[in-house]
């Protein structure tokens, strides 16, 4: 089965079970994280080593926004759900300052 999810590449592996603590500063992000956390939907973190992004990494659930700073940057706990295989990454979406991919 396929589904589009919005992604945010890091040069790290998220095993599925892991808690993740991340800082979220870019504003694609901001709004990332933002709307899948009202909608209560997980995100994508392909793995991206030397450069270059990878054809998996692991679906996240948001657990928790713990702190939004004034500036709008975000301090956030998530946990691996499980794994993906990307099969199209779509650079841009429509209305959003963050890519997406077909998983």
């Amino acid at each position: 089965m396929t589904n589009f999810i919005p992604i945010f590449p890091l040069g790290i592996v998220v095993y599925p079970g892991e808690n993740l603590n991340l800082h979220i500063f870019e504003p694609r992000y901001k709004q990332l994280i933002t709307e899948c956390n009202e909608s209560k939907k997980p995100f994508g973190i392909p793995t991206v080593i030397e450069s270059k992004m990878q054809d998996f990494g692991s679906l996240v659930e948001i657990l928790e926004i713990t702190t939004i700073h004034p500036n709008g940057e975000m301090d956030i706990k998530t946990k691996g759900i499980r794994i993906f295989r990307v099969l199209e990454v779509i650079k841009d979406v429509p209305d959003k300052l963050y890519s997406g991919a077909i998983v």
